[in-house]
């Protein structure tokens, strides 16, 4: 590529077209490409109020080093500031789980009581946050990482509970695809259309060698795939099969004894190209692949092969929907429960979403609950005999001065890998079962685009393919909220999302993670955009792709940690001893544990009930 595009200026966040820009024919990429020296890991954040928080930045990763390397294992007196603060509750975490916490303080909250949520990001979410763009005037939002929502609107189940407390709607918007375009099927979300409603969906399968695109994989296209016979017998027989091989009860534990892998290929008797056509979705959903992960997280995700051991299901393209910004839209109904002045507008479903973040309310003292951001929880410890103890002191970094304060009671929803490290006297159970919480790194990606005439000429809005940087990308139907009403036209602005798991099967649990998550921080933003780049070329290029003109920014969302990986045995243990999260669950003292991570699956609605949980046991 003839342009270092390592980061973009949108010149007061438009695409202009007046000035130079008018005496020639100019690319987004070459008018706008920008070299940023001092920072290549980041890259461009976009614009907006979530520009300086993309996946974990590396001031984030930086801070979250010095905690691993045991930097504040010992800290001089004489190098913190007592802030003198006091609160009856302190949440480690301001993601989906700590605002649980925080949203179940605040209902139970007796006068004078306060919370306060400290987060080290410089945005509340965790990984339910949006990216921003704005392309030839036109405003676009993706999702940073978590999104997908679906089946909260039934009730009596947990979801229900928490989607209709926050005041969610019932019905949403989406833009009609005009009849005068090629008929093409698009989903509303990121994750239907890689398995489970891919049928459903305008899909491409794109292959290096011999067949190049297949179309309607799942509907005749398989037979065009370079696959035997046998094969392809096996792909029908693992996405219809009704085989249930354990009866009786205890299923879910006879599944958790097993990958899934050894579930397809020695239960089932599946072909290994099963296994290795699923492993991306499974890592892109749970972390790592069929080969790693326990037959019952699949059954948990709802995967071909174990769905006999429940009711039949029939996926539906609206059965999983996002919100613009992915779960963003939730964390942000939350947020203005919390502290109404936080977002701006009033409390329609428009304003919430649309409104800009007061970042001055977060941490007024007037609140019941305050968040402080971009603020990282590097130790904490019991004053005293945990069992006995009336406090917790709490030591937390930011703008790189260390600060104390005191808490009557802790919840940490905060991942696994930064709980065992921070709470200094935590039991030697809680540190034998964190030890069976792995963590994979996820990379999420948003490209903005002028257009998407390429895709429309192929005939798709999704993609899979088994090569190269990545295995699947799509366009969503976009959700129309307000006035952010983005379009659905090939020749307009819109954004095309990569999910790229880390999986390398074939190695032990360990050393994937560990190859991944080295791929990830070692990558520049460059580096990445280029492999992003080339991989479009090679797949979109000859239906007239054009980096330069396309191509209207590149957000990166890296997150280090972004999955627990259940092995075999995570749910129910192994040999007679206790799941590690139920061990995880017990409260130490004044703390209390409370994170998606212990479900396994992380979803929304259980890491908002898991720090609900945790704050019910501490306000005890």
């Amino acid at each position: 590529m003839p342009l270092d595009i390592t980061r973009r200026d949108f010149l007061n966040a438009t695409l202009l077209g007046t000035g130079a820009a008018l005496t020639r024919s100019v690319a987004p990429l070459e008018l706008f490409a920008q070299q940023t020296k001092k920072n290549p890991w980041d890259g461009y954040g976009g614009v907006g109020d979530y520009a300086r928080s993309h996946g974990n930045t590396w001031n984030v990763v930086r801070t979250a080093h010095q905690i691993r390397d045991g930097a504040f294992d010992e800290i001089a007196a004489d190098k913190i500031i007592d802030t003198g603060e006091e609160y009856e509750l302190v949440v480690v975490g301001g993601g989906m789980s700590g605002l649980g916490a925080a949203f179940e303080f605040k209902k139970a909250a007796a006068t004078g009581q306060r919370c306060l949520v400290i987060d080290n990001h410089p945005i509340f979410g965790g990984e339910s946050k949006r990216n921003e763009f704005i392309v030839n005037n036109q405003r676009l939002i993706g999702p940073q990482g978590a999104n997908d929502f679906g089946g909260e609107q039934v009730p009596g189940t947990e979801s229900y509970e928490l989607y209709t407390a926050l005041g969610l709607p019932a019905e949403y918007e989406y833009r009609d695809w005009s009849s005068r375009n090629k008929p093409l099927k698009f989903a509303y979300d990121h994750y239907n259309p890689m398995l489970w409603a891919a049928e459903k969906v305008s899909i491409g399968h794109f292959y290096d060698q011999g067949t190049h695109w297949v179309a309607d994989f799942w509907k005749g296209g398989l037979d065009r795939a370079p696959y035997s016979d046998q094969v392809r017998q096996d792909f029908i027989r693992w996405k219809t099969t009704r085989e249930r091989p354990f009866q009786g009860d205890g299923f879910e534990r006879w599944l958790d004894s097993m990958s899934y892998q050894r579930y397809l290929e020695k239960v089932l008797k599946l072909s290994p190209e099963v296994t290795r056509y699923v492993n991306p979705v499974v890592a892109s959903a749970i972390g790592l692949g069929a080969d790693v992960i326990s037959a019952y997280g699949a059954y948990q995700l709802g995967l071909p092969g174990v769905t006999a051991f429940d009711d039949p299901w029939e996926p539906d393209l609206k059965a999983l929907q996002s919100y613009p910004g992915g779960n963003d839209g939730i964390a942000r109904h939350a947020l203005k429960l919390l502290i109404p002045q936080a977002i701006s507008g009033d409390h329609s479903f428009e304003a919430i979403l649309n409104g800009r973040v007061n970042f001055n309310a977060l941490d007024d003292s007037e609140n019941i609950v305050r968040i402080r951001l971009d603020a990282t929880v590097v130790r904490l410890e019991h004053e005293g005999e945990p069992s006995q103890s009336e406090w917790v002191a709490v030591t937390y970094v930011k703008d790189d001065r260390l600060f104390l304060l005191r808490a009557r009671g802790v919840v940490m929803a905060s991942g696994g890998w930064a709980n065992r490290r921070i709470v200094r006297d935590l039991p030697e159970q809680h540190r034998e079962a964190y030890a069976a919480f792995h963590h994979a790194p996820m990379l999420v990606v948003n490209v903005a685009l002028t257009n998407w005439r390429f895709l429309y000429e192929l005939g798709y809005t999704a993609c899979r393919w088994f090569s190269g940087f990545g295995f699947f990308c799509n366009i969503r139907n976009p959700m129309q909220v307000g006035e952010y009403r983005p379009p659905l036209d090939p020749k307009q602005p819109t954004i095309l999302t990569f999910y790229v798991p880390f999986s390398y099967p074939g190695l032990s649990l360990r050393d994937q993670l560990v190859r991944g998550r080295l791929e990830l921080l070692r990558t520049t933003f460059s580096e990445y955009e280029e492999k992003i780049l080339e991989q479009m070329e090679r797949m979109f290029g000859p239906a007239g792709f054009d980096r330069a003109k396309d191509v209207a920014g590149i957000i990166l969302n890296r997150w280090g940690h972004a999955y627990v990986c259940p092995q075999p045995g995570f749910y129910f243990g192994t040999e007679g001893r206790m799941a590690p999260p139920d061990v995880i669950r017990q409260r130490h003292g004044r703390v209390a544990f409370g994170h998606a991570e212990l479900r396994g699956h992380q979803y929304w609605s259980g890491a908002m009930s898991e720090g609900r949980r945790a704050a019910r046991q501490v306000l005890e």
